[in-house]
């Protein structure tokens, strides 16, 4: 089949993929984007609201993209809601106005080629061939239903065509491209004298005098940092499902209610096989007939169905295979197929049957009935199911009572009376958080450093930690940045002072030798006078290898210098040593054809980044013209 769906056909697969995605997403179409008009709106574009229930979806929707890329390395805590919701509003902003102006310009994608788009995805195939149940799996991973995927790939299709249409427009020119080339290829020649700040620094020795000067005007580097310990009380969902109990009566209710699904959507498997003679442009159905009419005959005179298949089946996949199908379900092939498939006994073959693919011969080679699973089979299931959804119920409703008694209360000691919990603490920690899983969370760190809790005294409000966990918080404890004794930090101070006046006299020194070259001194007196050497490097790129970094960057910013003389700078190195440099020739550089394929590369980088920038452009001008109004009272 996967041959056939190759050849676009006008093969009989490639018209059943597409029916069993059209039947799907038939099946699926009551579902609907539409919001419920009780729904509030946190926005309106254009007249067009964007409601609360599209900007919940599309935040659930982020988190599971963002679940699904980082794994087990996804942390929610990490996630500042307040931004995300803004970022997530702010998107769907946008693709309400560009959607606004795909529709004005008559912009669309058409149901075919969103066929086409579903089947050639390889997310959703499976050994080189569109899969249903992948396909289902994947969508409802995201939290959406086939047509909601639907229509977002026909959005997100037409949102980049909109972006391509306006990013083309940007070019290059060769005579831009060269200039860059030239920038990127020159070379330089240079010198340089390396002004060691270790030996200055080690000869420095603060005096104490220094060392309580320093200490009070940089008192501020020297606080304890402000922490607070908390005390709090937590609800864990977890521990509510043992307490639970599920009477037997439910359990066997919910069998029968699995029961009847099961009986009412299982259907018999048969393995099926069949031998296909097409029609088409190369076959009428007379044809067909013809050629199906003389393979039965030579069924009834005994020869192999699957030798027959291998040689007359138009199918190249299933031919392959002797006709095998595998097993088959009924609602894919059509009701025709169906029939004749219902009314074969295992070993039987039938007389040929027009189906929307052409003639086909059908045999069943065996049919299984569906399996029930018992009531023991299936009882500890159930019974698993049916408290993790008791413990849903409960669990909203004890933290909605958390939230509300905690906020009334004027400690924890109420909340964790009324709920049966415990107080418990945890901390000290600073505004960067502590060491542990529970301080190191950002919303517990933003909770407990937050103006009411930590000035006012209050309780927090809830902090949902996971799905399955929330807490409330109060500061036990703050402790107040100090300034730490002098005895504490003298040692780093010492250092501090060194390295401070090492800077200075080596800045100092370094300058009075620029102030030389640039004098009209020698290179070679200047080092002499100094106890240096140069030392010298020609034709340098600017990534050359065994040149210090900072040395590089200042020396392709000097200005060229004149014919027979030197430009001179200094640079501070990344060790803290000071260079005086010598620029004495740039090497300007050119594009040969060799570069030719570099310069497309980087033509197409460069008219790529102004094509993303133009698209913004576009789209703020959208936006001005827009009448787009954020609901104030929401809490986005």
């Amino acid at each position: 089949m996967l041959q056939s769906m190759r050849d676009k056909a006008k093969s009989w697969v490639t018209f059943i993929v597409v029916g069993i995605i059209a039947f799907m997403m038939a099946i699926t179409g009551l579902e609907t984007l539409a919001p419920n008009p009780n729904n509030p709106n946190v926005a309106t574009v254009n007249g067009e609201d964007i409601t609360r229930a599209q900007l919940t979806q599309s935040l659930e929707q982020q988190r599971r993209m963002l679940i699904q890329q980082m794994g087990d390395q996804f942390d929610p805590s990490l996630i500042d809601e307040n931004l995300l919701k803004e970022s997530v509003l702010q998107s769907l902003i946008d693709r309400t106005l560009l959607l606004q102006e795909a529709k004005d310009g008559g912009m669309g994608v058409g149901q075919k080629e969103l066929d086409a788009m579903i089947i050639s995805m390889p997310e959703f195939q499976q050994d080189g061939k569109f899969n249903q149940d992948r396909f289902m799996m994947m969508v409802r991973s995201f939290g959406m239903s086939p047509a909601q995927f639907r229509v977002l790939l026909s959005d997100e299709t037409v949102l980049q065509q909109i972006q391509a249409g306006v990013a083309s427009t940007e070019f290059v020119t060769q005579s831009e491209i060269n200039k860059l080339t030239a920038l990127e290829s020159q070379k330089r020649d240079i010198a340089w004298l390396t002004l060691d700040v270790a030996k200055i620094r080690d000869s420095i020795e603060p005096t104490d005098e220094q060392i309580n000067e320093y200490y009070e005007a940089h008192g501020d580097q020297y606080m304890t940092p402000e922490q607070v310990e908390i005390s709090f009380v937590e609800m864990d969902k977890s521990s509510m499902v043992s307490d639970l109990e599920v009477d037997e009566q439910e359990i066997k209710d919910e069998y029968q209610r699995r029961l009847q699904d099961i009986e009412e959507n299982a259907a018999d498997t048969q393995t099926v096989s069949t031998i296909l003679i097409q029609t088409g442009e190369k076959r009428s159905l007379e044809e067909a007939r013809k050629v199906a009419a003389e393979v039965e005959s030579k069924i009834k005179a005994g020869e192999d169905f699957a030798k027959l298949a291998e040689a007359y089946s138009d199918d190249p996949v299933t031919a392959a295979k002797g006709g095998d199908m595998g097993q088959v379900q009924p609602g894919i092939f059509g009701d025709t197929f169906d029939d004749t498939v219902a009314s074969l006994e295992p070993g039987q073959v039938s007389a040929p049957v027009e189906t929307d693919f052409g003639m086909q011969i059908i045999k069943v080679t065996a049919r299984e009935k569906p399996s029930i699973p018992s009531f023991n089979e299936l009882k500890d299931e159930i019974k698993a199911d049916l408290k993790s959804q008791e413990s849903e119920t409960v669990y909203l409703d004890k933290t909605r009572q958390m939230a509300d008694i905690s906020f009334e209360a004027s400690d924890l000691a109420q909340p964790a009376e009324q709920l049966g919990l415990t107080i418990q603490s945890a901390g000290p920690f600073t505004r960067q958080g502590g060491s542990t899983e529970l301080t190191s969370n950002a919303k517990v760190i933003a909770a407990a450093f937050s103006d009411d809790v930590l000035e006012l005294g209050a309780n927090s409000e809830l902090i949902e930690l996971s799905p399955k966990k929330a807490m409330v918080l109060r500061v036990k404890k703050h402790l107040k940045p100090e300034l730490r004794p002098l005895a504490e930090v003298k040692d780093s101070i010492v250092q501090a002072i060194k390295v401070e006046q090492a800077r200075e006299q080596l800045v100092s020194k370094a300058d009075a030798l620029q102030a030389q070259l640039v004098a009209g001194e020698s290179l070679e007196k200047v080092a002499e006078s100094a106890g240096l050497k140069w030392t010298e490097s020609k034709e340098i790129a600017r990534r050359q290898q065994g040149v210090p970094q900072q040395l590089l960057t200042e020396s392709f910013k000097m200005p060229h210098p004149e014919v027979g003389q030197s430009t001179f700078a200094t640079a501070e190195l990344s060790n803290g040593d000071i260079a005086v440099i010598a620029l004495s020739k740039v090497i300007e550089g050119k594009s040969t054809e060799a570069d030719a394929a570099r310069d497309r590369m980087m033509a197409g980088y460069i008219a790529n980044g102004n094509g993303r920038n133009l698209f913004t452009e576009y789209l703020k001008s959208l936006k001005e013209s827009a009448k787009v109004k954020i609901t104030k009272e929401e809490e986005l």
